[in-house]
């Protein structure tokens, strides 16, 4: 049995890039499943996009929404509820920032500049969102339910995203590049996001307070998320170089691509989890040998 919580990016990671299928990690997450081993998005998507990811899926545990600017938790999942939580239902949301209200207010400031050079997710029309995506009609409605961050479709070159990057900073907020889309968020983050939720597990979950933290991801929008986990996997992209991942140890780039990879690389985490377990369990029995 392995003590292990993984926080996975979905897009390009779980999900294929190109048709969104899972059918190659289909068989890895049902025998995560019958291990008791929890998978929780981390991803770009909407709270409402994930909801329904995660129905498919078969994952009915905490999902990370919009690039870690909100975590959504099932109540019946034994963490308790912060102060100020969000309450809706069967689950309590806890964001890390402003309203995405604010966040466009604060962009209007540089649209006499750049406003040519982006347009956001969110002002498109259903059908446009589903042509920029390939996702069918009900999802890019699902996909413009924004609440927490901005999601930019950028029609600039990449020394202007960088540049406008550099602006968004100076408004007290950030970019990330997604493997589709620019994102501003006012504060959080994937990285702050999964530390934040899985020091919350340890602390509050007996039977995962020894829980080890997996991260997988495919772009530069999941790189920090990567660096703070205890072990990480970088899936193969289709149509992105890999990106820089400053961490050399306990990292695993996978060989296949998508899903394929997840797949691939996830199994080879867990038996390296379950492996240093093992060593551990050994250990500690010869310890209590000799004391004795």
């Amino acid at each position: 049995m392995s003590s292990a919580v993984i926080y996975t990016d979905l897009d390009g990671t779980l999900l294929d890039h190109h048709t969104y299928s899972f059918d190659a990690a289909r068989s890895t997450i049902a025998a995560l499943s019958e291990r008791g081993i929890p998978v929780i998005p981390c991803t770009s998507k909407t709270r409402s996009e994930t909801a329904k990811l995660m129905e498919a899926l078969g994952l009915d545990g905490p999902m990370i929404v919009e690039n870690g600017a909100a975590i959504w938790v099932p109540k019946d999942w034994g963490l308790d509820r912060p102060e100020n939580a969000d309450d809706d239902g069967d689950a309590w949301g806890h964001s890390f920032g402003p309203s995405r209200g604010v966040i466009r207010r604060q962009l209007a400031i540089l649209n006499i500049e750049w406003g040519n050079r982006y347009q956001s997710l969110c002002d498109l029309s259903d059908k446009q969102v589903a042509a920029v995506t390939g996702l069918d009609l009900d999802s890019a409605a699902r996909a413009k339910q924004r609440q927490h961050s901005e999601t930019l479709v950028w029609l600039g070159t990449p020394a202007d995203r960088k540049a406008f990057a550099a602006h968004v900073q100076a408004l007290d907020m950030h970019c990330v590049q997604g493997g589709r889309f620019v994102h501003v968020l006012a504060s959080g983050g994937k990285a702050e996001a999964v530390s934040w939720l899985h020091n919350k597990i340890r602390k509050e979950r007996c039977d995962l307070e020894l829980a080890r933290s997996l991260s997988a991801g495919d772009a530069e929008n999941d790189v920090e998320m990567l660096e703070v986990t205890d072990l990480a996997l970088l899936v193969r992209s289709p149509v992105n170089e890999p990106p820089t991942v400053r961490r050399q140890c306990r990292l695993v780039i996978s060989d296949a691509m998508g899903p394929a990879g997840w797949a691939e690389g996830i199994e080879a985490l867990i038996e390296r989890v379950e492996e240093e377990e093992g060593r551990g369990r050994l250990l500690s029995k010869r310890h209590d040998h000799n004391a004795a």
